[in-house]
């Protein structure tokens, strides 16, 4: 038999000749308790004398203490009691030291190797948000001249470019390339943001309403194509708002767009705006898709994570949409929340807080719902 307890500094592994009679756990850990109490060496020797007694009624016992010494070393003791029966009854106990130095020096060099190749791993990681949130204009001009000339041969600008085909490559090369830009964009925007160069210097005041007709312009041939509902209704009042609004306009077509790609043919998606009491805008995006139980739901909201699901893959996206915009959540000082079940669709709520809201004539706006 095989006992283990921890009690204080002493830890003790135990083993008797005679493997099919326990003693019960109860007293044992009452006597872990007890000799918990005493100091480290005497508890040691105390708990050699139960050892004793433990032989006697069981012939034999082999155990293991964790203890600091007298001089404040930590040792590891083993113990080996024994009984011969004769006249008289002769006990025998050996009490062997070994330091444990050796395997503190294995410890402390196997944390500082650890520590190391953490601090390697951020320098690594901050170094690639550095190169990234430099490499904006690098990587968007060549493709912004691929756009631009894709799409003047696509609508022949200059004259019909003959065979029908060279219409199609080049509107294929321009959907290509306007595709890649909306990647390289999101990476390097939250690169920007994941080394702190990202700001809210540039923010101006705007309206909502504004702000929302453009998000859903962008976003409704793609619910129209997808045979999707989208269904807006707009604030009940001039509500504007303090921000970047490329950043909200940004914001808002992330999670629609998401809205969308997991919501199933015949479904909705809905946006609803509203104030709380406290003055925070509350902008909530509400779809009948697939849904995401809590794990897939952190999985979302990582970079690069997508719930592993039919639709997911169909859409093959980089993952980037809604970390990227929570993060220009959080710079707004708002706050991006999921709720969602599986099969009965997801909410996305964004809470712009109170001071970034006003009112048609520049003032704090006006609570409008709780």
């Amino acid at each position: 038999m095989s006992e283990e307890r921890q009690s204080g500094v002493l830890a003790r592994s135990q083993q008797t000749g005679k493997a099919r009679r326990p003693y019960r756990r109860g007293k044992l850990s009452q006597i872990n308790r007890f000799v918990s109490r005493l100091p480290t060496m005497g508890a040691a020797l105390l708990l050699t004398g139960f050892a004793v007694v433990l032989a006697i009624l069981f012939n034999w016992i082999l155990g293991e203490l964790g203890l600091i010494g007298f001089d404040r070393r930590i040792l590891l003791a083993s113990v080996i009691v024994t009984v011969l029966v004769g006249f008289p009854i002769i006990v025998y106990a050996l009490l062997i030291i070994r330091e444990l130095n050796s395997s503190r020096r294995t410890l402390r060099q196997m944390t500082e190797r650890l520590a190391w190749a953490l601090d390697n791993a951020e320098r690594a990681n901050e170094a690639k948000s550095h190169f990234l949130a430099n490499m904006s204009h690098e990587l968007r001009t060549p493709l912004n001249a691929i756009i631009g000339f894709s799409d003047i041969l696509r609508n022949e600008r200059f004259g019909a470019v003959g065979d029908p085909r060279y219409r199609e490559y080049a509107a294929d090369i321009n959907d290509s390339g306007v595709h890649l830009l909306g990647i390289i964009n999101d990476i390097l925007d939250l690169a920007k943001i994941d080394s702190g160069h990202a700001s809210t210097t540039s923010e101006t005041e705007f309206e909502v309403a504004a702000i929302l007709e453009s998000a859903e312009r962008m976003v409704r041939l793609l619910a129209e194509r997808g045979k999707i509902d989208f269904v807006v209704q707009p604030p009940e009042s001039d509500i504007r708002l303090v921000g970047v609004e490329r950043m909200v306009r940004q914001i808002l077509v992330n999670v629609l767009s998401n809205a969308v790609k997991f919501t199933e043919p015949g479904g909705a998606v809905y946006l609803t705006t509203s104030l709380r009491n406290s003055g925070a805008l509350v902008i909530s995006v509400k779809d009948t898709g697939i849904g995401m139980t809590p794990e897939e739901i952190k999985i979302a909201l990582t970079p690069f994570g997508q719930a592993d699901s039919a639709l997911s893959r169909k859409h093959q996206g980089t993952g980037l949409g809604l970390p990227l915009a929570k993060a220009m959540m959080e710079l707004h000082g708002g706050r991006l929340l999921v709720r969602s079940a599986p099969g009965k669709g997801t909410s996305i709520i964004l809470v712009f807080p109170p001071e970034r809201v006003r009112a048609v004539d520049g003032e704090k706006a006006i609570s409008q719902v709780s």
